[in-house]
C-alpha cells in the first residue's frame, strides 16, 4: 500500500471558482500575502522547491521559503476563516530538473516525510519544472526518466490524497500543435525565430500518461516570452476576443501524436481537460515579450463564454508585485482584487489598498520566464 489507510487525508480545492497566486522566490510576504487572501485569493503556490540527491538521498531542497514564516501566515488566514489551500512548487525558471537517481515513487516517499514533518503540512505540489536560460544547459530538455518520474510522483501524491497541479508554459501545453518533443529549447519559424525556449506539449504528456484524475489543475501561463497568446495579440486580435476563443479550443480538446520511442505512450492521444480543472495565468510582463491582460478584459471574455467554455478561474505570478503599476501604465494592479469582482470567490468584504511597493518592476523580469 501507498500509505496505510488511516494516514490518508484526502486534500481537495475550494469550492467554486479559483484564484490563486504564486509567491516569489523563496518569499513569505506575509502581509501582502494576507492581503492577497482577504481579497480573493484562494490558492498559493508557495515558490519554491528542487528534488536533489544530497549525500546520496533523496531530499527536498530550496530555494525554500521560510516555512516557520509559512505556518504563521496560514495560521492567519485560518483564523479569519478564509478558506484557502496551499501547495508547494516544485521547480521555476534555471531551476534543476528532479534527480532521476530515484523513482516517481522513491521521490512521492521522501517528499511526504519531509511534508508531514512540517508544522502545517502543505496541501500538495505544483509542477514548475522548466527550462534554462543557456540554451545547450542539460535542463533544456525532460529525460526519459525524468517524464516517468513526474507521472509515477503525481500518481502516487494523488492516491495518498494530495493536490497535484502543474503549470506549464503555454508552448508546453500547447493547443495550437499535434506535436511533441521533450525538449524545451525549440524555435518557432513563424514567430520569433531566434527565441529558442519553446516546449511541444512535455506536461501535457504527463496528463495524458498519468491515471486519469491524477492533476487537479492545469495553468497555462499566457505570459510565457513570445507566446502563443502575445503572437495572436502582434496579429490585431482583441485580449477579449483572443481569451474567449482560446479557452474553447483549449477546452474543446485537440490530439497530440507522441512518438518518443523512449516513452511508453506512443500514438494519437486524444487531449481532454475538463473546465473545472483549467486555470489562465496571468502577469505583469507587458508586450511586445509577454501577453498582458487587465482584470476587466479577462471578465469580459469569462462573462461572454458559456459555462463548460471557461476557465475554473486564473492564477498570476505573483503575489509581491500586487499594487505596482500595470502595462506600462501609471495604474496600479491588484489581479486578487480584480478577479474577485467577478469571481466572487471571496464577497461583501472591503477591499483595501496599499501602496506601490518601491522597485517592485525589478523583480518582475527577472521572474517570468526568460
Amino acid at each position: 500500500s501507498i500509505l496505510a489507510a488511516s494516514n490518508v487525508v484526502h486534500h481537495s480545492l475550494p469550492e467554486g471558482p479559483i484564484i490563486a497566486a504564486w509567491q516569489n522566490w523563496g518569499r513569505c510576504n506575509e502581509s501582502q500575502t494576507l492581503l492577497a487572501v482577504e481579497r480573493g485569493v484562494n490558492v498559493i503556490f508557495w515558490f519554491a522547491s528542487s528534488l536533489l540527491k544530497v549525500d546520496g538521498k533523496p531530499q527536498v531542497a530550496g530555494p525554500l521559503p521560510d516555512l516557520d514564516c509559512v505556518a504563521r501566515v496560514r495560521k492567519s488566514i485560518e483564523a479569519k476563516d478564509l478558506d484557502t489551500r496551499h501547495l508547494i512548487t516544485i521547480g521555476g525558471w534555471n531551476g534543476p530538473h528532479p534527480d532521476t537517481s530515484f523513482t516517481g515513487e522513491e521521490w512521492f516517499h521522501a517528499w511526504h516525510t519531509w511534508n508531514q514533518g512540517l508544522a502545517l503540512p502543505f496541501d500538495g505540489f505544483d509542477w514548475d519544472l522548466e527550462g534554462n536560460d543557456w540554451t545547450q544547459s542539460r535542463y533544456n530538455v525532460f529525460s526519459s526518466a525524468c517524464m516517468q518520474l513526474v507521472v509515477d510522483m503525481s500518481s502516487f501524491a494523488k492516491k495518498a490524497g494530495y493536490l497535484v497541479t502543474m503549470a506549464p508554459a503555454q508552448t508546453y501545453f500547447d493547443v495550437t500543435t499535434s506535436k511533441f518533443n521533450r525538449f524545451l529549447n525549440n524555435s518557432n519559424e513563424d514567430y520569433h525565430p531566434d527565441f529558442f525556449y519553446r516546449g511541444r506539449n512535455c506536461y501535457a504528456y504527463w496528463w495524458a500518461a498519468a491515471p486519469e484524475g491524477t492533476f487537479d489543475l492545469v495553468t497555462i501561463q499566457l505570459y510565457e516570452s513570445y507566446a502563443p497568446a502575445m503572437q495572436a495579440l502582434h496579429s490585431g486580435i482583441s485580449e477579449e476576443e483572443y481569451l474567449q476563443s482560446y479557452a474553447a479550443q483549449f477546452l474543446n480538446g485537440w490530439t497530440i501524436h507522441f512518438d518518443d520511442p523512449s516513452l511508453p505512450l506512443q500514438g494519437d492521444v486524444k487531449i481532454q481537460v475538463p473546465h473545472s480543472k483549467l486555470l489562465l495565468g496571468v502577469s505583469w510582463g507587458s508586450p511586445p515579450k509577454w501577453a498582458f491582460f487587465w482584470p476587466e478584459q479577462l471578465a469580459a471574455a469569462y462573462q461572454a463564454a458559456k459555462e463548460v467554455e471557461r476557465p475554473r478561474g486564473y492564477s498570476f505570478w505573483m503575489i509581491g508585485l500586487e499594487d505596482t503599476f500595470g502595462n506600462h501604465s501609471n495604474r496600479t494592479l491588484s489581479f486578487a482584487h480584480g478577479l474577485n469582482q467577478f469571481l466572487h470567490v471571496r464577497g461583501g468584504r472591503r477591499m483595501q489598498s496599499i501602496p506601490a511597493a518601491v522597485n517592485a518592476g525589478e523583480e518582475t523580469f527577472k521572474s517570468i520566464h526568460v
